[in-house]
């Protein structure tokens, strides 16, 4: 016998006359056993809490038979090691298929109870008899027997229940470890897949539940950080190439801003000198309007001086027609003279002083008229050229009042073009600060990137560092994999 065993009994005080006296009370007992067992049973399926534990008659005949059994190798006194395993059976059993030890007791007492009222009931008649056995010291066996076999199921129960415990605990606590190291490819097995106890199977399935939610999780964020650090690179990217396009704008906008800068400068120097030409044809305007009134009063004394050789030549041909009448005097006195003979030589001599006098005069009225006429054409073209000349300083005047209306609108629109360079220079000096704006936010944008693209490749090594297997498999997928261990190997481990 073990020991264990032996101290059992030693501790319940079973020597050799307590044995005797439960002997004794065995044959009285059994007997009585089959229909303790179904009055028993029939309170158990009354009780539906109870029932449950037995779904069919079969299983319920099966369960009275091995109780029967049992007793009765208790009663025998022999305490066998198959009575012992036959104990420590059934409290194994108690815990594996839920049966609350309550129920265990309840029913035992029940039992037990019904088991001495058939004794009182069928021995009252022979009150002899059980004096003649020793009734107390056999009812005191009895208690013994039964109180002994409570405690060994009893204690089969606890301890079961400890096993199972530790056998939970310590897929748990090997799940627990995976955890901590960042291993959560591997979930805890099912009982029909492992030794991990039925009873405890919520708690594994909300170890597996956690488990498979941080997997998701970790996928989920390494997917999204994988989209992130894509994203990321092309903000990179982005902003380089922002920032590169920024400063090359803002250089073309500086020189653009110096261009215009120019350009203002030019259309100022260009407006001071279009209104400088401005006054120069006006005064060139009012010259030639003096101009055209000197023309028209060198035509009016043209005219006058033409008028005046008309005068002068009528005044000739006057004086060339009296030099004739003169000449013809003079040559009819000569032949008047020559008629008078001496008398008349001395008249003859003054008629003929007189006829190379009107002579003369009548050469000198032809050489004055010849020069009057010659005056005159050159009066007359004189004339023309200034007449000409009027015209022309007329036209002058119309060129230059159209140009003086020109002048002033180029005048009005340089200086408009002057003030429109002047707000381009501003909005361009205003961009040129926008874009250095921009620049610098580009730059931000840049270093902030590079910064995420950092974090990002922190966070995906860190969730590198998690095993976290096959995206696509799930919970009830891992269910059904088997686990490499047992709980023993992982204690052991």
């Amino acid at each position: 016998m073990i020991k264990e065993h032996e101290e059992a009994l030693s501790k319940f005080g079973f020597d050799e006359v307590v044995k005797k006296y439960l002997i004794e009370g065995g044959e009285l007992v059994v007997p009585l056993l089959p229909q303790v067992l179904d009055r028993f049973y029939g309170v158990v399926m009354d009780d539906p809490e109870m029932a449950r534990f037995f779904p069919n008659q079969e299983l319920m005949d099966q369960a009275k038979l091995g109780q029967q059994k049992h007793w009765e190798m208790l009663l025998s006194g022999a305490f066998s090691e198959e009575y012992f395993a036959s104990a420590y059976r059934i409290g194994r059993i108690h815990p594996r298929i839920g049966l609350p030890f309550l129920f265990y007791l309840s029913g035992y007492a029940q039992a037990v109870s019904h088991i001495q009222e058939l004794l009182l009931e069928r021995n009252q008649g022979i009150l002899g008899l059980f004096r003649r056995h020793n009734v107390p010291k056999i009812i005191s066996a009895l208690t013994r027997a039964f109180s002994l076999d409570t405690h060994l199921v009893l204690d089969a129960h606890f301890s079961a229940e400890k096993e199972e415990q530790e056998t939970a605990f310590a897929h748990l606590t090997a799940g627990i470890d995976r955890m901590a190291a960042r291993d959560l490819t591997q979930l805890i097995p099912g009982p029909e897949a492992s030794d991990y106890p039925e009873r405890y199977d919520p708690v594994r399935k909300a170890f597996n539940g956690l488990i498979c939610t941080q997997r998701d999780v970790l996928h989920t964020i390494q997917d999204a950080a994988s989209r992130l650090n894509i994203r990321a690179n092309e903000v990179v990217q982005s902003a380089e190439d922002l920032s590169q396009r920024t400063e090359s704008q803002a250089a073309t906008l500086e020189e653009t801003a110096a261009a215009v800068e120019q350009i203002t400068v030019s259309m100022h120097a260009s407006a001071d000198a279009t209104s400088e030409t401005t006054k120069i044809v006006h005064s060139t305007r009012d010259g030639a309007a003096r101009g055209g009134e000197v023309v028209q009063s060198a035509i009016q004394k043209m005219q006058d001086i033409e008028d005046s050789s008309h005068q002068i030549s009528q005044i000739i041909n006057v004086i060339d027609d009296i030099a004739f009448q003169t000449n013809l005097l003079a040559l009819n006195a000569g032949v008047e003279a020559a008629r008078a003979g001496e008398t008349g030589k001395g008249f003859a001599v003054v008629a003929s002083e007189v006829r190379a006098l009107a002579q003369r005069s009548a050469d000198s009225a032809n050489e004055i008229k010849s020069l009057i006429n010659v005056s005159a054409g050159h009066v007359e073209g004189g004339v023309t050229l200034v007449n000409d000349t009027g015209e022309a300083l007329t036209m002058i005047r119309g060129d230059i009042g159209r140009t003086v209306e020109l002048t002033s609108e180029v005048a009005n629109s340089a200086q408009q073009q002057s003030t429109g360079l002047g707000e381009i220079n501003v909005g361009v000096s205003q961009l040129d600060q926008v874009t250095q704006q921009n620049a610098a936010m580009a730059e931000q944008v840049t270093a902030a990137a590079l910064s995420m693209t950092e974090d990002v490749g922190r966070l995906n090594t860190l969730i590198g560092s998690f095993d976290i297997g096959r995206p696509t498999i799930g919970c009830a997928e891992a269910e059904a994999m088997p686990e490499s261990t047992s709980a023993a190997n992982l204690r052991a481990g």
